[in-house]
């Protein structure tokens, strides 16, 4: 089995393009962070904005330009991967269960996600009573994204339900390698060292 690839290596395998030819709506990596296209104008009045931020994060594409000469530049960037069709982000038509530390991180990876969908009608929400958000399009959930902690610090068991439905979770860790560009991400480790028993947990070869 080959080894698996860290995050550097991951970022350079990425198509690298001059951020100003891209359309707005776009997600792109820079600096280990998420940018999207949020503006193109004429005279270079290109700008983009951290995924999910605010203002603060605006930078301009377009070197030279006069939004060049108030705002930081970015100019190269290297494309995050986009889902063709909502069925690309299950497992072979299969639901995929995630398990994350905490419900930000949870959240985020699902927004993430939703927001790289060519079609753009896949969106998040809560799963039912479970500690969990899904992706969906309203009639199929894609991905399922379990959280062990809540945004105020409570401990939930999202073991409970998993074992109840007969489901395989996966590490956050064994999910996308972009996942790890998001400010809330963290390892799953040695969070999980009391519950992994327990757990029922897809091996490496099940990996997407």
């Amino acid at each position: 089995m080959p080894e698996p690839m860290d995050l550097k290596t991951y970022l350079a395998s990425l198509p690298e393009v001059e951020t100003a030819r891209l359309p707005p709506g776009t997600l792109f990596t820079a600096n280990g962070l998420i940018y999207q296209v949020v503006e193109i104008g004429a005279g270079g009045f290109h700008k983009a904005r951290q995924w999910r931020g605010d203002d603060n994060t605006t930078v301009a594409l377009v070197p030279g330009s006069f939004l060049a000469t108030i705002l930081p530049v970015l100019d190269r960037g290297r494309l995050l991967p986009v889902f063709p069709n909502r069925a690309a982000l299950t497992d072979h038509g299969e639901t995929i269960y995630y398990l994350f530390p905490d419900e930000r991180q949870a959240l985020d990876a699902a927004y993430l996600d939703a927001a790289l969908v060519q079609s753009g009608d896949a969106y998040v929400r809560n799963h039912g009573r479970d500690p969990a958000f899904a992706l969906t399009d309203g009639a199929r959930v894609f991905r399922v994204y379990y959280y062990s902690r809540s945004f105020h610090g409570h401990a939930v068991d999202p073991l409970g339900s998993a074992r109840a439905k007969t489901i395989t979770l996966r590490l956050c860790s064994r999910g996308p390698m972009y996942w790890r560009l998001l400010p809330s991400w963290r390892e799953p480790y040695p969070w999980l060292d009391d519950t992994l028993p327990n757990l029922r947990l897809a091996p490496p070869e099940e990996e997407r």
